[in-house]
């Protein structure tokens, strides 16, 4: 009597759960596999056929794909390492003691986190701007700079300035996290710390780290999936340019599909699919052998 009442049980979960199911696979399972298709075939005026794997040939032969994968490293190491130092260091720092009104702080550095993408990118394209921006006027005024820098026309300085932006869009994400994971961290642990005399590095080694690993974990996995498939901040800003210098495999996508290179956008679309799923796995992987 009881495995009926389960099984029956067992199939109204199953019901309630496929159409949440059924949804997922239409707008995210069928895309992908459909991208999947479309990168094993040559795609013209409505036909195709079957190229094997020259599309991925032809994407890594161009001569603009080593910069463009380097940039995308340097894209995505730089932002995430970044982001999550800044995101933790400011978590630890509104969780001493001596700081008042916690949460107005966060909601305030929350700020630029919940504002949408697009908005963000057009304020700092204004900072940035040669002429008007204030960047350049408050460095002028403090005698830092004689002249007004391009910021987003110089080659040597146009990455960097996306990825300033993007640290400041997503460090509060880490800020969140962090001071969540420390308002689990036992006090026994830091009444413990100030018997033993413990110095701040020795507490970061033997308290913060350990107690906080999984979270690091989830910020660091899903900041590399949030570099990896930005576009907004960078397109809008400096388009990729000068001269490709902050093009990343995001941007490719776009070029590639505006100039109608179905094919070859999805191809690339791939490969930045492929890295997402080795870092997800070795994740994963890591995961499971700390669980074990």
């Amino acid at each position: 009597m009881a495995s009926k009442v389960m099984d029956r049980e067992a199939r109204r979960g199953f019901a309630f759960a496929a159409p949440g199911v059924l949804v997922t696979a239409i707008l995210v399972l069928f895309p992908i596999a459909y991208v999947l298709y479309l990168s094993f075939f040559q795609v013209d005026a409505g036909s195709s056929r079957f190229v094997g794997f020259e599309n991925f040939q032809a994407i890594m032969t161009e001569p603009k794909f080593g910069r463009i994968v380097w940039n995308t490293l340097w894209w995505t190491i730089s932002t995430v390492v970044l982001a999550f130092l800044l995101g933790a260091g400011t978590a630890m720092l509104i969780n001493q003691d001596y700081i008042r009104a916690k949460g107005m702080w966060r909601t305030i550095l929350l700020l630029s986190w919940i504002t949408p993408g697009v908005v963000k990118a057009t304020v700092w394209k204004w900072l940035y701007s040669t002429d008007f921006g204030m960047i350049n006027h408050g460095l002028m005024s403090l005698n830092i700079l004689q002249e007004p820098v391009a910021w987003l026309m110089n080659p040597s300085y146009s990455l960097a300035a996306v990825i300033l932006v993007q640290i400041w869009a997503t460090f509060p994400y880490v800020m969140l996290m962090i001071s969540a994971g420390l308002q689990a961290i036992p006090k026994d642990l830091f009444e413990v710390a100030d018997m033993e005399g413990a110095s701040f590095w020795q507490r970061i080694r033997y308290i913060y780290i350990p107690q906080l690993k999984d979270v690091t974990f989830i910020c660091v996995l899903i900041l590399v999936i949030w570099s990896l498939n930005e576009f907004s901040i960078i397109w809008i800003i400096t388009q990729g340019g000068p001269m490709g210098s902050s093009q990343v495999l995001s941007l490719s996508i776009y070029d590639k599909f505006r100039s109608f290179d179905i094919s070859g956008a999805a191809a690339t679309s791939v490969l930045q699919l492929v890295a997402c799923l080795v870092f997800a796995a070795w994740y994963i992987r890591k995961s499971n052998k700390e669980a074990g």
